[in-house]
């Protein structure tokens, strides 16, 4: 039986808004406080409200100015003070690997997408080569994917010492459940993202073009956010709107009016919109190509494509089918149910304690 909490360090900023920042900021909420204590970083710069003193057994360590300096105080910090550390970011994988060696602790980190030209290109940028970002994911004692489909990808193509089964990601969605009845008619249609070519952007569009009598709105920000605007008034696209960056509670405020989700791009790892659209019954429309059919049924859940062109005949079908978008709005919420954190965590706990016990 246990006989102390063990101490674990998550090691991200909980006030700054970053995927895997926000997965610590889960973590730090979830983990049993009666098994664990957590550990966190916070950057003097956050957008986001400190966490001090709101989770219970979280204890925070602020990064001052200049964060070049301190930020490398504070990884030292959770690294000496925890049983365990959680590494998602791989930037100060070369201090991080030296005082895990020397304080003999144990570590894990997850890979979260797919490293193919564009990611690879992104990370050999940050990190000097690519013998180091292969270094930086094989400087943990375990490397789990956060889906089946980016664990084989990964081994196959760069040979990283991958553990399953994958670690997957969860969804706040208690943020995003929505209890309005919808008459299963295919109306509204969004995207959500940074407004980039590699996000498919572009393709959304398209498919917005092609359904004048369907509303499409588009939801963040990004490099081609000007581009768009442009092509919006030039074509004059009168079915589509770009509505910038809200906050989570105006964003599930405004899914309780939207029947259909697309996500566009081709290079994902885990896109958790598409749990955060689904808890607010939401399904999504998606390409294959990071293995979304892992979790997404086509024609259950949600719909999986490989083309543009199949895209258009999914929305074709759904205006003639009303009864199948309804039938997958009520499947999507039960597909969010299945990745909620409250039920994921328990596998996170079951690793953090594997690792423990192989002293």
């Amino acid at each position: 039986m246990q006989s102390k909490k063990i101490n674990v360090f998550l090691g991200g900023y909980l006030n700054i808004t970053n995927a895997q920042n926000l997965n610590c900021l889960a973590l730090a909420k979830h983990l049993d406080k009666e098994k664990f204590n957590g550990y966190s970083l916070e950057l003097y710069s956050g957008n986001l409200k400190s966490q001090k003193g709101k989770i219970e057994g979280l204890t925070i360590y602020k990064c001052l100015y200049p964060a070049k300096i301190s930020m490398y105080l504070g990884f030292l910090w959770g690294i000496w003070k925890c049983d365990i550390a959680y590494l998602p970011k791989g930037e100060l994988w070369r201090w991080n690997r030296f005082w895990l060696k020397v304080l003999r602790k144990k570590s894990f980190s997850t890979i979260e997408g797919i490293l193919d030209d564009d990611n690879m290109k992104s990370a050999i940028e940050a990190l000097g080569g690519y013998a180091n970002v292969i270094k930086s994911y094989s400087s943990v004692d375990r490397l789990f994917p956060i889906s089946k489909y980016l664990g084989e990808y990964n081994n196959i193509k760069h040979g990283l010492r991958i553990n399953h089964p994958p670690l997957y990601l969860g969804c706040e969605t208690a943020l995003f459940k929505n209890q309005v009845k919808r008459n299963g008619y295919l109306k509204k249609v969004i995207y959500i993202g940074r407004l980039k070519k590699r996000k498919g952007v572009y393709d959304f569009i398209d498919v917005a073009k092609n359904f004048p009598r369907i509303e499409f709105y588009i939801y963040g920000n990004g490099e081609e956010e000007k581009n768009i605007e442009k092509l919006i008034h030039e074509e004059e696209i009168s079915n589509l709107s770009l509505m910038g960056t809200v906050s989570h509670q105006k964003l599930a405020e405004k899914l309780s009016q939207i029947d259909l989700h697309i996500l566009p791009s081709r290079s994902e790892g885990f896109p958790k919109v598409t749990l955060e659209t689904a808890a607010a019954g939401v399904p999504s429309l998606v390409y294959c190509d990071y293995g979304a059919n892992e979790w997404i049924t086509h024609n259950h859940n949600g719909f999986v494509v490989e083309t543009l062109d199949q895209m258009t005949e999914v929305i074709n079908r759904l205006i003639g089918d009303p009864e199948l978008l309804q039938t997958t709005s009520h499947n999507s919420i039960e597909l969010a149910k299945q990745f909620d954190w409250k039920a994921l965590i328990k596998n996170w706990e079951i690793e953090i304690l594997k690792l423990i016990d192989k002293g």
